[in-house]
């Protein structure tokens, strides 16, 4: 069967000669028969075939809000005409330069071209980029060749922009404290120092559980069956532990792609932890209200490969419904809380717990309750005070509306008239307005007035 264009061309001719032989006009008659040549000879030539693309990218990991080049080589080996390659790009990629869809004339022979372009990234995230997908036709389209992929798939890791803390050393000799108390904590266990008899918890090695006590217990019935085994309390030695709350609900998500509390906090919670790793601390993380099961968890470690597990950690974080809160993550995370004792940041946004007309004061509660039962925790350890609550100021989005408060200075209100409770509580309490100022320069002012 001939192909429907072939056929068009093919009339086409026929009709004009069948005018220039009633006209007898020599024009028409000579027009009519070059055209019916051309398509004859047209219909005997294939369309490009042997096609091949060859894609790589410059970098498999790449900042959010950077730019990667993605470097694709077309082959062709047969056949005469056009090729129209197009790469489907997700769609929070943007082209900065050159262009994903490009149309290529080929001649007899084999040849290649260079068809790379740009592509930058304004949001993290693992992304893949789909194989390439190419058509051909001969010249009038005669014959075609339909959609066909080339090339494999490209994984590309959108990691969140970590800035180091660096300015915090200079504050912290200035402080009263020595910088060897600062950093004692309970990470570590004593081979000799034991503290106390207490019941398991979630997150306790084995190795520490009083088999004999636990029986002892048990026979005389001088405790709870729940609160069996039980195991050895030791005294602390190591450096200091730090755990890091993330609240990712999607109150969090509003604004831009790079421009967001969610972002934000993800990218506070890495600086973060970028500066104690380097000091020899350990680091565990929890996200809660995450997308999916409701939590994200960073079981505790140190070193740089704690630092790509919090990376790649951070980079999958998605928003969801706010179906848990602080104090329920405090639960999921008790066992770990009660061993190592650590330095604790809640990045969140105090304003979306203020209570408003018609809602009650749960959520504002139960975030004191939480607070409270964090700063006991610190209490046992007598290292009062380092339960600190980052507050994330969303982004303007009422400029002009001629109301009495813009969107911002309301927020900023209700921050601000939390922050005191919270601190009653036993929280220091960091605001930080991103649009303003850098998470270092938030942080820096925080210690300087509390030191």
């Amino acid at each position: 069967m001939f192909p429907h264009s072939l056929m068009t061309w093919t009339g086409l001719s026929l009709f004009l000669l069948a005018v220039g032989l009633a006209f007898g006009n020599a024009l028409l008659l000579a027009g009519a028969v070059f055209l019916l040549l051309a398509v004859l000879i047209i219909a005997a030539l294939q369309p490009p075939s042997g096609v091949s693309v060859e894609r790589r990218i410059s970098r498999a990991i790449c900042w959010a809000g950077d730019a990667a080049r993605v470097e694709r080589t077309l082959t062709v080996t047969n056949g005469l005409g056009v090729i129209f390659v197009h790469d489907q790009l997700p769609p929070e990629l943007e082209v900065e330069e050159g262009n994903n869809l490009r149309v290529v004339w080929k001649w007899l022979g084999t040849r290649t071209v260079d068809l790379s372009y740009s592509v930058r990234f304004p949001k993290r995230g693992e992304l893949s980029l789909a194989p390439t997908v190419w058509e051909s036709q001969a010249p009038l389209g005669v014959r075609r060749i339909g959609s066909t992929l080339a090339g494999g798939r490209l994984a590309i890791s959108v990691v969140p922009r970590i800035r180091g803390i660096t300015r915090l050393n200079e504050v912290r000799v200035t402080t009263k404290q020595t910088r060897y108390q600062d950093d004692l904590a309970q990470i570590g266990l004593s081979n000799s120092e034991f503290r106390e008899l207490r019941p398991y918890a979630p997150g306790d090695p084995i190795k520490l559980i009083n088999w004999k006590a636990s029986s002892r217990a048990s026979g005389s019935g001088g405790y709870g069956s729940g609160n069996l085994p039980l195991v050895n309390e030791l005294e602390p030695e190591g450096r200091k532990a730090v755990w890091i709350f993330m609240d990712t609900a999607r109150y969090m998500d509003v604004g831009t792609p790079l421009d967001n509390p969610m972002e934000n906090t993800i990218e506070a919670a890495g600086s973060l932890a970028q500066f104690y790793l380097s000091r020899g601390s350990s680091v565990g993380a929890y996200a809660y209200n995450s997308h999916g099961d409701g939590g994200e968890l960073l079981t505790p470690d140190s070193g740089q490969k704690q630092f790509l597990r919090l990376t790649q950690m951070l980079a999958g974080l998605k928003s969801g419904p706010p179906r848990h809160d602080l104090l329920q993550a405090i639960e999921w995370c008790k066992g770990f809380l009660l061993r190592l004792q650590p330095e604790i940041f809640i990045i969140t946004r105090l304003d979306v717990f203020y209570p408003r007309p018609g809602e009650g004061r749960e959520p504002l509660d139960r975030l004191i309750s939480a607070i409270r039962r964090l700063t006991a925790l610190r209490s046992r350890a007598r290292r009062s005070g380092l339960v600190r609550v980052v507050h994330v100021s969303p982004k303007e989005t009422n400029s002009n509306t001629g109301s009495l408060f813009a969107d911002v200075d309301m927020s900023q209100w209700e921050s601000r008239s939390l922050a005191t409770d919270l601190r009653r509580s036993g929280a220091g309490v960091v605001q930080w307005d991103p649009a303003r100022e850098d998470f270092i320069a938030a942080l820096v002012r925080h210690m300087n007035v509390y030191r």
